[in-house]
């Protein structure tokens, strides 16, 4: 089970300080860890069965009733556990410890007594755990029995299906006991340490890209209420195995109580520097850069310099055959992310060059652009992911920041240093539309692993963005 992605001299991956992590919560309901509980039910019905229970000899000297049995004749042998069923497994959160697990088990076991023969013994039992979540070193949450209890019911003894003689019956019934009250809680705590292999599945890399992955860690224990459990999560991007530095630090973040749809099964919420780290990773990678040559099929009919020249026409008048023009669109500072209720934006400040390409094949320069975007972002989660795509908000604000011909329509130097209006905009906007954003959104798509655990899936999955934070709520199954 798989969560993407002020200045140009400031590449902020490169830089060697590790910063501080951006902040996720996990709010894991009571209803999900009742659902996880019972997914466990196989795995203890298991480890029930093949608890070892040991043949006894009673009696000694002159034997049971006085009448001098041989010392093996109360003799448990062959015992073999045939069934075990659990009517009840239950689970419920402990404010400020964890979890206590309460199960209800029945076994059905049969053995050869030397002095009865054949016997079948009916037990019932209940086993109270009591379950702590502490944090590995590693940075995963880690399941520990703190406390364990068991009790054992009514204990039925049989042979060919009638009753045996009290005597008998004492002896065999104080055996299991015995073992049952000792081994049920090892099983039980034997279980949930296997379980553990599973959680540490919670951290650690995972890729989104080529040279692009990040890394979650739990940095502390989870806090606990009677109705929730909220693992804090720290979220690192990582670009050629460099951890992304968010430009302003990241911030402290919890997610209020009642964030996400309280029925649902799991809440995470996400803080906005998840998302500013994000989109500076992914511009740290070269995802927002693009090449587009004459030839592309979605927009090369715009790249001439005829068609360039019926917005600009110092363009005809120095280039009076019709020539391919190459483009080539590169953010080089960090965009800006910001929530808003509904909705995310993402302010992108890249500059487009545009070249000529001679008939020799060769490029010339022909202008550069300052252009100012708005992008408004759209999230979704599906297959474990969050994915993002984006569309224009707004106009452009174009300024030509350089020219290979004529004033170019501003002033001399064309140096403004303050975007100006341009006859451009409707043409940048169309290269935006029908070329730029598409492969923005192509590369967005491949998404953003969330925490997950083996053969658990997240289902009926909605995502809300606020003012300060996006929350992802859905449901669990187990698909094993």
């Amino acid at each position: 089970m798989k969560l993407l992605f002020i200045t140009a001299l400031l590449v902020v991956w490169i830089s060697p300080m590790r910063g501080t992590p951006c902040k996720t919560v996990l709010r894991v309901k009571q209803e999900a860890m009742e659902y996880a509980c019972q997914t466990q039910r196989r795995p203890l019905q298991q480890a029930f069965g093949i608890i070892s229970i040991p043949s006894v000899i009673q009696g000694t000297g002159g034997g049971i009733f006085g009448l001098g049995l041989v010392d093996k004749a109360m003799k448990l042998a062959g015992i073999q556990i045939l069934e075990v069923k659990l009517p009840e497994l239950n689970v419920k959160l402990v404010p400020n410890v964890g979890l206590q697990v309460s199960i209800d088990t029945h076994f059905h076991i049969s053995g050869n007594l030397a002095i009865a023969g054949n016997i079948e013994i009916k037990a019932g039992a209940g086993v109270v755990a009591d379950m702590k979540v502490s944090r590995a070193a590693k940075g995963f949450p880690l399941l520990s029995v703190s406390a364990c209890k068991s009790v054992l019911g009514e204990i039925k003894v049989t042979a060919g299906g009638f009753g045996v003689l009290n005597v008998i019956a004492n002896a065999v019934k104080g055996h299991i006991e015995a073992i049952l009250r000792d081994r049920l809680c090892v099983s039980v705590s034997n279980v949930f340490l296997d379980f553990n292999a599973n959680l540490g599945m919670l951290v650690g890399v995972a890729a989104i890209g080529e040279g692009l992955g990040l890394q979650y860690t739990i940095p502390s224990p989870p806090v606990v209420t009677g109705d929730y459990m909220d693992f804090d999560m720290n979220v690192e991007y990582q670009v050629e195995e460099k951890t992304v530095v968010i430009p302003n630090g990241a911030k402290d973040f919890t997610l209020p109580p009642t964030a996400g749809n309280k029925d649902s099964m799991v809440n995470m919420g996400f803080s906005a520097d998840f998302f500013i780290s994000m989109f500076t990773a992914f511009q740290s990678s070269g995802g927002f850069n693009m090449e587009i040559p004459s030839t592309s099929a979605s927009v090369g009919s715009y790249l001439r310099t005829s068609l360039l020249g019926s917005y600009i026409t110092e363009i005809n008048k120095r280039y009076k055959e019709a020539l391919p023009v190459y483009m080539k669109i590169v953010l080089s500072q960090t965009p800006i992310v910001t929530l808003q209720a509904n909705q995310l934006l993402i302010q992108i400040s890249p500059y487009v060059e545009l070249f000529v390409v001679t008939p020799n094949m060769r490029l010339q320069h022909l202008m550069t652009l300052n252009v100012g975007a708005t992008l408004i972002g759209k999230l979704d989660v599906k297959g474990g992911k969050i994915k993002a795509s984006v569309a224009l908000g707004g106009d452009l604000n174009i300024a030509i920041a350089s020219s290979s011909f004529g004033s170019c329509g501003c002033k001399a130097d064309c140096s403004d240093s303050i975007p100006q209006p341009s006859v451009l905009n409707g043409y940048m906007r169309d290269i935006f539309e029908k070329a730029y954003l598409l492969e923005l959104n192509a590369a967005l798509s491949v998404g953003v692993s969330l925490p997950s655990l083996p053969n658990v899936q997240v289902i009926h999955e909605v995502i809300e963005v606020q003012e300060k934070y996006v929350v992802m709520s859905g449901d669990v199954i187990y698909t094993k």
